[in-house]
């Protein structure tokens, strides 16, 4: 019986890099978890145990914090860039380098504070860079950013009608309801060279506007696709963008046991089970 290796991967997980930038008095702070993953020909190592062609993860750990001291980090979407690149440089028999970059924001503390800072609300910024060894420059290289755990919430402007009924449904139709969820979002950028921190914070002003005021939402998914046109419509350099939405419950409370109504003013917040709606909003091929 013929056996063969099939797809593999090898990397680093949860590299945690923290620098500061002290140039004079006013401090700048970045957090970061870092994963890498390097594609190649390491059947060698597998099936023969020669581990000639394997760079240690250790390595990989290594070089994101001497890369950081060589030069600031600069945006995630950048600091991948100068990654995935020394990885392919370094690891001959690697044929693609992926980063995965997720930044956690802080805040100065009351506002202005020149070195205090408190940990940030609001989402977590995200990034992937995938480079291949393959193409000329950077034809083989995508980039991606996103937002992770962006809590949202809105008391009015959301139904859920209309939908299919069966022996098994108990479900009854909101006119109006409480609307939330934590989006997770992942854009691909169509070129490189972009001022991606500008970008991240134009796609992210998108999406909350258009939460926001889509007023006749309809459903978690008629939202979600307005939120993604709303983006492509802000930012030509995005090719398209991918949501996961988990509908985060707000059931009225049943207050009749003690003689009381309830005009939608008092909730129970549900966390298990819950639904997800996913989907990508891309720009049509002419």
């Amino acid at each position: 019986m013929a056996i063969a290796l099939g797809a593999n991967r090898y990397g680093k997980s949860g590299i945690r890099l923290v620098t500061v930038d002290r140039d004079g008095e006013r401090h700048a702070f970045t957090d970061l978890t870092i994963d890498v993953r390097l594609e190649g020909v390491f059947t060698p190592a597998h099936a023969e145990g020669d581990n000639s062609a394997i760079l240690p993860t250790d390595t990989m750990r290594g070089a994101c914090y001497a890369l950081a001291r060589e030069e600031p980090v600069g945006s995630p979407e950048s600091f991948g860039l100068r990654l995935t690149a020394y990885l392919l440089e370094a690891a001959p028999a690697a044929k693609r380098a992926t980063v995965s970059l997720l930044q956690q924001p802080w805040e100065r503390i009351a506002g202005d504070h020149p070195f205090g800072f408190t940990r940030a609300g609001g989402g977590l910024r995200t990034a992937i860079v995938s480079r291949g060894r393959d193409g000329d420059d950077d034809d083989d290289v995508e980039v991606a950013a996103g937002v992770a755990d962006l809590y949202v919430l809105k008391t009015t402007g959301s139904a859920f009608t209309g939908y299919l009924v069966d022996r098994y449904t108990t479900l009854s139709p909101a006119a109006d309801r409480i609307l939330a969820t934590s989006v997770t979002a992942t854009w691909r950028y169509t070129r490189l060279g972009l001022d991606y921190s500008q970008c991240a914070d134009e796609v992210r002003r998108a999406v909350l506007d258009a939460f926001a005021g889509h007023d006749d939402s309809q459903s978690l998914q008629h939202t979600l696709w307005v939120m993604g046109e709303a983006v492509l419509a802000a930012c030509p350099d995005v090719g398209d963008i991918h949501f996961s939405l988990p509908n985060q419950h707000h059931v009225p409370a049943d207050l009749s046991p003690y003689g009381m109504d309830n005009p939608h003013q008092v909730f129970v917040a549900t966390d298990r089970p819950f639904g997800v709606i996913e989907g990508t909003v891309t720009r049509a091929q002419r």
